[in-house]
């Protein structure tokens, strides 16, 4: 997974559930640690008490040849609720075999929430929310260029070509993202177009046309601008 995502994805997990049930998730984490991964306690935590928060726990992994250490930490910002803390990598000195890698290293990090946090949670009774790829994607844009995006999606047919109506707000969507210079990369577009509606082929030529639309305004910015 691209590391943007699985940042993404690590700062806006939430659990959440009675505090009773909150509370067990730690032990049951423990108990089913996914390989590598250890608690912090005592003297572990000493080089990070300045991050702790109370109610938190803190986890790590060692460094290999493929990627750095990682120490992170389960926040408990209120009884009832865990989110996904503070993630701390090791420098130097590094594994003498390899190229220690950080990307990687947030691949482990979504690993940690994948087969240890979120089975922890429901098996302690509570719920757990990790946002999807597609999610990240969409919260990343600024928010007109993000309601524009939905207001085409919505009121489309989900079929190509584009009647008028839908050509003036997909065309209202990219100029708004050429303007404020929003980051859309062509996988997680893609694949947020997929899981809106739209069959795989029409959301492919969709997205090609923004790229191909956006380096139209490119030619001619200055009367974009001025639009």
């Amino acid at each position: 997974m691209d590391p943007v995502e699985n940042v993404a994805r690590w700062n806006r997990w939430v659990a959440s559930g009675p505090a009773s049930a909150i509370a067990q998730v730690f032990g049951v984490l423990d108990a089913h640690l996914p390989g590598g991964w250890k608690r912090l306690t005592g003297d572990g935590l000493l080089p990070y008490s300045s991050m702790i928060k109370p109610g938190s726990g803190w986890y790590a992994l060692d460094a290999t040849s493929a990627h750095v250490g990682v120490v992170l930490g389960i926040d408990r910002p209120r009884e009832s609720e865990l989110r996904g803390g503070r993630v701390w990598f090791a420098g130097p000195p590094y594994p003498p075999t390899g190229k220690p890698s950080v990307p990687v290293a947030w691949d482990q990090v979504s690993r940690f929430l994948d087969e240890g946090i979120a089975p922890a949670t429901k098996a302690a009774g509570a719920t757990i929310q990790i946002p999807t790829a597609e999610d990240a994607f969409l919260a990343d844009l600024p928010i007109d260029v993000r309601d524009r995006l939905r207001a085409f999606s919505t009121q489309a047919r989900k079929s190509l070509s584009l009647n008028r109506a839908e050509a003036d707000l997909w065309h209202g969507f990219v100029i708004a993202a050429f303007r404020s210079r929003a980051i859309v990369d062509d996988e997680p577009f893609h694949n947020w177009l997929v899981r809106d509606g739209w069959p795989k082929q029409s959301a492919a030529e969709l997205n090609l046309s923004f790229f191909d639309d956006c380096l139209l305004l490119s030619s001619c910015k200055d009367e974009v601008s001025a639009a």
